[in-house]
C-alpha cells in the first residue's frame, strides 16, 4: 500500500488466457487527497522462469504532457502486438495483449510515480506498483494430417480443383486430335499422288499409290516404283470409231393396181 495513490490491476492476482486470445489489462490508479502532483504510467513485462528485476521489459509509458512511448519490447514485434489506451487521464490505463502465446506468460506490472512541482521543478515523491501475472493454456497440438485429403475439405477449393482439372482435359483432348489431324493429312498428302492420263480423252484421273516411306525395305520401294513406273507406261486402247453410215433415200411406195368389179344390170 501507498501513502498517497493506490494502483489495482484487474484481473487480479492472476488471469488464464486461451492460446490465440486477446486479452486487457486494467490499470486503476486512485489518489487518496487532492493535489496537484501528476502520475507517471509504466507498464512493464517480467517473463515467466526469471526473478531478476533487470530483466524487466519496457512496454509502454504515459508521461506527465499524456504523451505515449511504447518500449523496445514492444516494438520487437513484426506485427501489433501491445496497445496501450487511455480510458481516463490521470485514473485508468488499458494494456491490450493481441494474440495471446506462451511466450505471453509472466507477471504484468503497473508502475506509477508521481511528481511534484517544487520551485519551478518537477520532482518525484511517490511511487506505487501493481502487479498480476498471466498464465497461457495452450491447446494441445493436433495430429497433422498426412494425406492430401486434408486439402479438400473446403468445398470450394475441391470445385475449383474439379474445374481446373476438367478444362485441363479437355485442352489435352482437342491438342491431340488436332495434331492427330494434321499429321494424317500430312501423311495421305505424302503417299497419295494424283496423275492424269493424257491419254485418255474423257478427261480422267488415273490413281497411283507411290509409298514414299523410308520405313520400308529398300527392295520393296524399289519393286513399287517399278510397278508404278509401268502402270502409267501402259497406253490404254483406242476406242474404236464407227464407221461411217451413208444416208439412205426411201423411195416411193407404189400401190399394186385393184381389180375392178364390173356389174352387169
Amino acid at each position: 500500500l501507498c501513502s498517497a495513490i493506490n494502483v489495482t490491476i484487474t484481473p487480479s492476482p492472476f488471469t488464464v488466457a486461451q492460446e490465440g486470445q486477446n486479452i486487457t489489462l486494467t490499470c486503476v490508479v486512485s489518489q487518496r487527497r487532492r493535489n496537484a502532483a501528476l502520475p507517471v504510467v509504466k507498464w512493464t513485462f517480467l517473463p515467466a522462469g526469471t526473478d531478476r528485476t533487470e530483466d524487466e521489459l519496457l512496454i509502454a509509458r504515459v508521461n506527465m504532457r499524456k504523451a505515449r512511448f511504447y518500449g523496445n519490447y514492444t516494438k520487437s514485434f513484426p506485427w501489433p502486438k501491445l496497445k496501450l489506451t487511455v480510458v481516463k487521464q490521470g485514473k485508468i490505463f488499458d494494456l491490450l495483449i493481441l494474440n495471446v502465446s506462451e511466450g505471453d506468460r509472466g507477471l504484468y506490472m503497473c508502475r506509477v510515480q508521481e511528481f511534484k512541482k517544487h520551485q519551478d521543478r518537477w520532482k518525484a515523491s511517490t511511487n506505487c506498483t501493481a502487479a498480476t501475472e498471466l498464465r497461457v493454456h495452450v491447446l494441445p497440438a493436433t495430429k497433422a494430417k498426412e494425406s492430401l485429403w486434408s486439402l479438400f475439405e473446403d468445398v470450394y477449393l475441391c470445385a475449383v480443383l474439379i474445374c481446373s482439372v476438367g478444362l485441363l482435359c479437355m485442352c489435352m483432348f482437342t491438342v491431340t486430335v488436332t495434331c492427330q489431324y494434321i499429321q494424317r493429312k500430312q501423311r495421305l498428302k505424302d503417299n497419295y499422288h494424283l496423275v492424269k492420263s493424257p491419254q485418255n480423252s474423257s478427261g480422267e484421273t488415273v490413281t497411283s499409290v507411290v509409298n514414299v516411306s523410308p520405313a520400308l525395305p529398300k527392295k520393296e520401294r524399289r519393286y513399287r516404283k517399278k510397278r508404278s513406273r509401268d502402270y502409267q507406261e501402259e497406253i490404254p486402247p483406242e476406242i474404236p470409231a464407227k464407221a461411217p453410215i451413208g444416208d439412205k433415200t426411201r423411195k416411193p411406195k407404189l400401190l399394186k393396181p385393184q381389180p375392178r368389179k364390173v356389174v352387169l344390170v
